[in-house]
């Protein structure tokens, strides 16, 4: 009978030595015996979740149709909020004729119309050339009305013409639309005492717009000697661009601003 090697007996001894006295190497040695268990509970957990997986991802789909729910109401509510705080703004600023709020529900694609559509009309009390206004000032004016919307005119639209003068030296003349975000105020005189940064407001000079409305403030101020007259561009007081909520003026509205605005200027 052939007796073992003797390298069998001392590598026992080294090996159970590693494992007693080495923490490394006896930590290696558990986690190697240990993965076979490992995988057969991993195994299992696989094979009991399986009945089970249909009904998680209904309940997942739930759950992520319920968030979205939750997202899409609370963004009707900031936007509810946002829509009465700017409202408020419109009817509660200082000095802000009677009227009543519209929503912005339409807008012109075509690139030399500047129009919007609102979501009041002949019902709510408007009239063609009703005065339009937002929070910083005049917006346009109605062209045509319908039962329970109207079309306005904006004061950048190449058809629009508002009497206008400057607020600081009373110098008058007619803002016309230019599109693109501008307007331009001519016929006034070579002399003309204006100046960039003067604001522009209504003249009050016949028409539906009451005396003394911001329209914009002067950004450019062009003088032709040759031909005896003064033109300055001006960029519109109103967010354009930005409309959502506006102010519509009803005609005793109208004549009331004009009323106030003729006292201010005879004081």
């Amino acid at each position: 009978m052939r007796t073992p090697p003797r390298t069998v007996p001392i590598l026992a001894v080294a090996v159970a030595a590693l494992l007693v006295f080495h923490r490394p190497f006896r930590d290696l040695t558990l986690t190697f015996l240990r993965l076979p268990l490992t995988a057969v509970r991993a195994v299992a957990g696989v094979l009991l979740a399986l009945p089970h997986l249909p009904s998680l991802a209904q309940e997942n789909a739930a759950l992520r149709a319920r968030l979205a729910e939750r997202q899409l109401e609370s963004a009707r509510l900031r936007e509810l909020l946002r829509r009465t705080q700017q409202g408020q703004a419109l009817t509660k600023a200082p000095a802000a004729p009677r009227g009543i709020v519209a929503m912005v529900i339409g807008r012109s694609t075509i690139p030399t119309q500047h129009t919007v559509v609102l979501n009041q009309g002949e019902r709510q009390g408007l009239t063609v050339n009703s005065v339009i206004l937002d929070a910083a000032g005049v917006t346009g004016r109605v062209i045509d009305l319908f039962p329970s919307s109207c079309l306005v005119m904006l004061v950048t639209d190449p058809e629009s013409r508002i009497a206008a003068s400057i607020e600081r030296s009373r110098e008058t003349g007619l803002l016309a639309g230019r599109g693109r975000g501008h307007c331009e105020l001519i016929y006034l005189d070579a002399q003309a005492d204006i100046q960039e940064g003067d604001r522009v407001v209504t003249a009050g000079l016949g028409g539906s717009f009451p005396k003394g409305l911001v329209l914009g403030k002067v950004t450019r101020v062009v003088r032709d000697e040759p031909s005896g007259s003064t033109s300055a561009w001006v960029s519109p007081a109103a967010h354009l661009g930005q409309l959502e909520e506006v102010l519509c003026l009803l005609p005793d509205a109208t004549a009331s601003a004009g009323a106030r605005g003729e006292g201010r200027a005879t004081r």
